[in-house]
């Protein structure tokens, strides 16, 4: 990625005088020393022509992240707010997301965390020229690139091979999990976080799949194929990455306490909706659950695996390999192996060697 221009430069297309933005850019971070300065290159490498703000939200790292953040904010302080905690907002029970969207003063927010960053300098452009031609709709997103520890793969590949703009209805976001739409890549309006429900802050497992939903009602969200940010996966400190794992109790008993804050979430969620989304809450739940219990199969957690998959299906039959699972629940063992076997064989395919 090119070196940033300066902040002269980067303000030369925007109106004469403006102080009042049309986009914030929210970045939370956390312990990302190592990702923080592409993430913020990346925002002011957007070439617009309109105002725009970058607000960076420090959770008290301790790893040199806010440092770095200081110093981008002392050579930009027209652009870049710097929001630097002394003690850590997660930790207190605190939904940083909306806790640093709070400081925006632009009506559209782009969201963005600070172990990914954006590889396309029209970016915020095009996304906002889009959300300006769809008044009814309040949230956006755009394909990404998935960077994995091992391999890159475009985000549209695993679910939508049409690959062209389009509104996503809300009950396809329902039946599917949060990084369906890439957080890099979303776009919404800020009256979105003015209204999110209580449960949203006290019952949710985790803030990105919620967001969506709410944001996405009635209307949907409108879909981009444009590649235009890296999104990474597993990163060192990332919540996917410590969730990994489910052989240790701790973990265990945190996934398990997440399932049923989901189904609670989803309760709530079918008495605020109409009831011609229930089908696709139903279908939400089987997949989670299903979803649940082949992490604890795989965990050799096989008390977890049979009440996991006995729940999936109660809510739904979905698929040939749910209904195999539910047969094998009494024996696990087996019904691991047939696991590790199918999750070969994908492997392979997806390698091309089959």
């Amino acid at each position: 990625m090119p070196a940033p221009p300066t902040e002269e430069r980067l303000v030369q297309h925007w109106p004469v005088g403006a102080d009042t933005p049309e986009v914030s850019v929210i970045c939370t971070t956390y312990n990302q020393a190592g990702y923080i300065r592409e993430a913020i290159e990346s925002f002011l490498s957007q070439q617009t022509d309109f105002c725009f703000e970058i607000i960076v939200h420090d959770d008290a790292s301790t790893d040199g992240t806010a440092e770095i953040v200081e110093e981008y904010a002392s050579r930009y302080p027209r652009v870049i707010r710097a929001v630097l905690r002394d003690e850590n907002q997660y930790q207190k029970g605190h939904r940083i997301m909306p806790l640093a969207a709070g400081f925006a003063r632009a009506p559209w927010l782009a969201l963005c965390e600070g172990d990914d960053f954006w590889c396309d300098e029209q970016k915020l452009a095009r996304q906002y020229r889009a959300m300006q031609a769809r008044p009814e709709i309040t949230i956006s997103y755009h394909n990404v690139i998935r960077r994995g520890p091992d391999r890159e793969v475009l985000h549209v590949e695993q679910q939508d091979a049409r690959n062209h703009e389009r509104v996503v209805t809300l009950d396809e976001l329902l039946v599917n999990t949060g990084d369906y739409c890439p957080s890099p890549s979303l776009m919404l309006h800020r009256r979105v976080m003015e209204r999110l429900p209580e449960w949203f802050y006290t019952t949710a497992p985790v803030g990105d799949f919620y967001l969506q939903i709410l944001a996405a009602q009635p209307e949907g969200a409108l879909y981009l194929p444009d590649v235009m940010a890296v999104y990474r996966t597993h990163a060192q400190g990332s919540w996917s990455q410590q969730q990994r794992q489910l052989d240790d109790d701790g973990r265990y008993a945190r996934h398990q306490d997440f399932m049923t804050r989901h189904a609670e979430c989803m309760a709530h969620l079918a008495g605020q909706l109409d009831a011609s989304h229930t089908p696709a809450i139903t279908l939400a739940l089987a997949r989670r659950w299903y979803y649940a219990s082949v992490e604890y199969l795989q965990a050799g957690r096989y008390q977890g695996f049979r009440e996991a998959i006995a729940t999936s299906m109660h809510h739904q039959a979905i698929s040939a390999p749910q209904r195999l699972l539910f047969l094998l629940r009494r024996t696990p063992r087996l019904a691991s192996r047939v696991i590790a076997m199918r999750h070969w064989y994908q492997r392979r395919r997806n390698n091309g060697d089959a």
